[in-house]
């Protein structure tokens, strides 16, 4: 399976996750509220990595998101902060992201935003660089236990979307679907959409979840429902 720009990518069953990992999130998810820790604390930036091999182990349980370039994943990241201080750049240019984040969320656990994909004007030879890039985080980063995949609520399902999806999951990479942007929407609008999403990439009941930066609506939710899935790892 063939993945668009950065993130296009051969198939390849990711390694199994070390037992220390399970128990770390059972921890983390049975001591604290992460959307509280978030509250308290905030997203801590780490850095800005190439390569995965420089990224430091916060040895805690790691979330990543991905998405497509204009889908508001820094927007998102900011609103999960719960602070008013943006920890993550909202760029005006799709697709400009070409590092990966890493950011810290108290003792609760460790993010990762990964560059977006679909809309970068940037030459074949980088766009190689990014495969390869987060091909290796993806297969190698044996504390990463979930994936958020988020999608545009305003926009009918893509077909790049899909295949992302399939991608984590054929390599056992737990994941939910996140539906932004949604205070575009009226109420008829929104549930028209969460359903044709729902059924288009064939998601569990429940998903995707709601999500707007700009109201909060799907905040403590998403902080929920990954406490609680991590825990369960």
């Amino acid at each position: 399976m063939m993945l668009p720009l950065a993130l296009a990518t051969a198939m390849h069953v990711l390694p199994r996750r070390v037992p220390q990992l399970a128990r770390a999130a059972r921890s983390a998810g049975t001591t604290m509220s992460w959307q509280k820790e978030a509250e308290k604390h905030g997203v801590e930036f780490i850095g800005s990595f190439a390569e995965p091999k420089g990224m430091p182990n916060l040895r805690l349980p790691e979330i990543t998101l991905a998405g497509r370039s204009n889908v508001g994943k820094s927007s998102a990241l900011n609103a999960l902060s719960g602070r008013r201080r943006k920890v993550a750049k909202v760029s005006k240019t799709p697709g400009r992201t070409r590092l990966i984040n890493l950011f810290q969320v108290g003792k609760a656990c460790a993010i990762t935003d990964l560059p977006g994909y679909g809309f970068a004007k940037v030459s074949r030879e980088m766009q190689e660089d990014w495969r390869r890039s987060i091909e290796s985080y993806l297969q190698g980063r044996e504390r990463l236990c979930m994936a958020v995949l988020f999608v545009d609520a305003q926009r009918d399902p893509q077909e790049s979307d899909m295949q992302l999806l399939d991608f984590l999951l054929y390599n056992d990479l737990q994941t939910v679907v996140v539906a932004t942007k949604t205070d575009k929407l009226n109420q008829a609008q929104l549930q028209t959409s969460l359903m044709r999403l729902h059924e288009a990439f064939d998601l569990p009941s429940g998903q995707p979840i709601p999500f707007s930066s700009q109201t909060g609506a799907g905040i403590r939710e998403l902080w929920q429902y990954l406490q609680k899935q991590v825990a369960n790892v």
